[in-house]
């Protein structure tokens, strides 16, 4: 496994901006939760670092390679 991390992710559906600057690392093996209201954007955070997604801005790294662009 390797570890995932978000700089500075944003995504954006035309002028409305539904996730803006997420700094996040999660570390091999570590285990993460995200919770929050209905249409917050956890949905789309895992759809973006699944690669289901494109990020509008930011890297999103899974161990040292950036994975924006990978299908």
């Amino acid at each position: 496994m390797a570890g995932v991390t978000l700089k500075r992710v944003s995504k954006r559906f035309a002028k409305t901006e539904v996730i803006r600057d997420v700094d996040l690392e999660i570390r091999d093996r570590e285990f993460l939760v995200v919770v929050g209201p209905s249409g917050c954007g956890k949905s789309t955070l895992l759809r973006m670092v699944a690669g289901l997604e494109d990020a509008s801005e930011g890297d999103i790294l899974i161990g040292d390679r950036r994975v924006n662009d990978v299908p």
